[in-house]
């Protein structure tokens, strides 16, 4: 009989994560979140004008190493900004409240830091670069990976979605031209793999916590 109620109610809470994937409900956290991203790019951007803060091989290896993340958060033009704003929005309604307040920041910088740095070490053929679109990739990424434990089906889909993006891409010739400057699909790729490391780390720091939770508990008791 026990089982029996172990196994309805396993049944019940996948049936309400499958409910919740179709039909999703949209906080107004989401939302704040979606405007305060945009806003803190928007103004980042007016700061970019008086002052350089892209991602430049030539500075960062004079010590300006802040410029491995900051590169990310600002962007060639208005229409640059204007379609990451666009993904900024998708990315954010798809991934919904899945990390706190937090978490979201930690992860945005730390696929901010990594990819920075593949960059630097992996791609010597680049030397500017500008523009969160890696970052959002990286954002996805993690999201699909957290989703793999708890629906296998719904994480793996969107990882395969994000890969085949990435095969597909080519060189886009007309955003190119929206923006002004070569689509850095190689900052995509390294995004990828950046969301895939931090959201592999989370997932750790998930286990362990959860595995630290009930001595914790004891030892307060």
């Amino acid at each position: 009989m026990r089982q029996s109620i172990i196994i309805d109610r396993s049944s019940a809470q996948r049936n309400s994560e499958m409910k919740s994937l179709i039909t999703p409900q949209i906080s107004r956290f989401t939302w704040m979140r979606i405007i305060t991203v945009i806003a803190t790019l928007s103004a980042l951007q007016v700061v970019h004008t008086f002052w350089d803060l892209a991602w430049d091989r030539v500075s960062i290896a004079d010590g300006d190493y802040w410029r491995l993340i900051t590169g990310h958060l600002v962007h060639n033009n208005s229409n640059h900004l204007l379609l990451n704003s666009v993904g900024i929005t998708i990315a954010l309604l798809l991934i919904r409240d899945t990390f706190g307040v937090r978490s979201f920041c930690t992860l945005n910088f730390l696929v901010a830091l990594l990819t920075g740095i593949f960059l630097y070490v992996f791609e010597p053929q680049l030397y500017y670069y500008v523009g969160f679109s890696a970052v959002l990739h990286g954002l996805v990424a993690s999201y699909g990976i957290n989703k793999v434990p708890s629906t296998p089906w719904f994480g793996g889909a969107i990882l395969c979605l994000l890969a085949l993006k990435l095969v597909l891409e080519g060189q886009p010739q007309f955003t190119a031209n929206l923006i002004g400057i070569r689509v850095a699909t190689e900052a995509h790729f390294w995004g990828l793999i950046s969301g895939l490391i931090a959201g592999v780390v989370f997932i750790c720091g998930a286990h362990w916590q959860k595995k630290r939770l009930p001595s914790h508990l004891e030892s307060a008791g």
